[in-house]
């Protein structure tokens, strides 16, 4: 797949970068794929990049993620700035003259950029491409030193690092650095020499594969800090993480709530804007916060999209903050006066998908029945408003509800796989886990059940989709476990289920290092 889905990857954000007006396609990279791609690192899914045969023609397909997208255009990257991208470009168009009537491979790929870069790839292969694994960058501004390290489920492999550091303070660029380190921890000179900044970002460019380890001067100053750093990839990496410590439990989830309520709505790139909203709307808040301070966690998302809505200059940055606001605000007033297309941008007044995102956010709240719901769809013919409205109605919070798209998502054969993910999706949205919690043993044994019904892949989707995320908890845990310790899953339902559960897994661990509060 590196030969194939990677290079797409790299090339597809390279080209967008060259050729187009999209000078920024690299921050949506870390914001989008990377984020993506750590979190297929984390799970016990995590595979090599390349190297490594599928068994079966599932297995092949279930590898068609984060590792061989998002990682394998990151390795990309690396072994660029490793050997010099005049090198890559020559070794790649030797490569493809020397394989345009014939099939290619690793071996012959390497063999090409060896020729032109004079350097040895084997040992960079096998850390990079052989070996699965991410490793955590620290910078100490005190020492001058970099450390590399590697948790402890990964091989134990040295993988060179090659990229830059920077240091900001009060908006202004102090230092940038760039080095490489091959071992443990390294001094690097040039960081001893710089001047003392409030906030360092190690891989500043985003040009390796790794953890950026934030110290806890930079951690402590970064909600301040952040909007102000005049660079978008340094901001995106810091962003991220904040975003990675959080899902390792080394990070409180509060310390990303913060950044976010000070340093978000001051953005100026829409693809920052878009991703870490979404991200703590979807995990940060219903995952990692304690229970007892989620609504106030959506409070304060829907106060920090009414300063960047109230203060956009930018369609995009508009419907970015109005689909959060939507999400997270109790006015119904607001929502209502929206539904009904008053006080919206031009760019909005026609925009059904964002009419159907207001209607699924009131449907969650309990401000909309059937009807409301059923008067909408008959308005939206769409192959999207009929899914849609099937979310809506899967999202109400009664007990009627619950039970209805249960039924449909585990026994109605006459669904299609859109309208299944449809009902997947929205199931587990409330904030009464009392109403859903019965449905925690039963995700376990109907969603598996599906298997006769549904294809492998189809089935993989709508497994991933169901599964009991935001219920955190030892006791989903447990049936997690359980099920996975059973011969009869399917493969594409165990991964999904493996995938889901390391997630689960990490929101019980930052629970347990960050207790709630009062």
């Amino acid at each position: 797949l590196w030969l194939n889905e990677s290079f797409a990857e790299y090339l597809a954000h390279r080209a967008c970068v060259a050729a187009s007006e999209y000078a920024d396609a690299w921050v949506d990279s870390t914001m989008a794929r990377k984020l993506w791609g750590h979190s297929a690192e984390r799970s016990p899914s995590s595979h090599p990049v390349a190297g490594s045969p599928a068994q079966d023609a599932q297995t092949a397909l279930n590898n068609f993620d984060g590792i061989s997208y998002a990682k394998g255009s990151a390795v990309l990257r690396q072994l660029i700035a490793h050997i010099g991208d005049d090198a890559f470009v020559a070794g790649l168009r030797d490569h493809l003259q020397r394989n345009s009537f014939g099939n290619a491979d690793l071996a012959g790929f390497l063999a090409a950029i060896e020729r032109e870069s004079g350097s040895d790839l084997s040992g960079w292969s096998h850390a990079w491409l052989e070996t699965a694994g991410i490793d955590t960058l620290h910078v100490h501004q005190d020492t001058g030193r970099v450390t590399r390290s590697t948790p402890d489920r990964f091989a134990k492999v040295s993988r060179p690092h090659t990229f830059d550091i920077a240091g900001f303070t009060s908006g202004t660029a102090v230092f940038r650095v760039t080095g490489t380190i091959d071992r443990a921890t390294r001094k690097w000179p040039e960081l001893l020499a710089a001047d003392r900044a409030e906030v360092v970002i190690p891989n500043a460019s985003d040009l390796t594969w790794a953890v950026s380890g934030l110290e806890p001067e930079s951690l402590a100053n970064l909600p301040d800090a952040l909007a102000s750093i005049p660079d978008a990839q340094s901001r995106a990496v810091a962003w991220l993480a904040l975003i990675d410590g959080m899902h390792e439990a080394r990070i409180d989830p509060r310390l990303l709530m913060r950044t976010l309520t000070m340093a978000w709505p001051l953005e100026s790139n829409g693809s920052i804007l878009g991703r870490v909203g979404n991200h703590v709307i979807t995990r940060a808040i219903p995952v990692f916060l304690p229970p007892a301070e989620q609504p106030g966690g959506e409070e304060a998302m829907a106060t920090a999209a009414r300063r960047l809505y109230d203060g956009a200059t930018s369609a995009d940055h508009r419907l970015i903050a109005a689909r959060l606001l939507a999400a997270t605000s109790g006015d119904e007033t607001l929502l209502r006066s929206w539904l009904d297309g008053i006080d919206l941008p031009p760019e909005l007044v026609d925009d059904s998908d964002f009419r159907w995102f207001v209607v699924r956010a009131m449907s969650r709240r309990g401000l909309l029945d059937e009807q409301g719901i059923e008067s909408f769809r008959r308005r939206d013919e769409s192959l999207a408003g009929q899914q849609a409205a099937l979310a809506a109605r899967a999202l109400r919070p009664t007990a009627e509800a619950k039970e209805w798209a249960w039924s449909e998502l585990t026994g109605n054969p006459a669904r299609s796989n859109y309208e299944l993910n449809a009902l997947a999706g929205a199931f587990w949205q409330t904030t009464d886990r009392d109403l859903v919690s019965p449905y925690v043993e039963r995700y376990f044994t109907d969603v598996p059940g599906l298997a006769g019904r549904l294809g492998e892949d189809a089935l993989g989707t709508v497994a991933a989709l169901a599964y009991p995320l935001p219920l955190v908890a030892s006791r989903t845990l447990d049936l997690s476990r359980a099920a996975l310790a059973r011969d009869t899953l399917s493969p594409a339902v165990r991964r999904s289920i493996v995938d889901a559960q390391a997630k689960l897994e990490e929101g019980l661990a930052s629970r347990a290092a960050f207790p709630a509060t009062g």
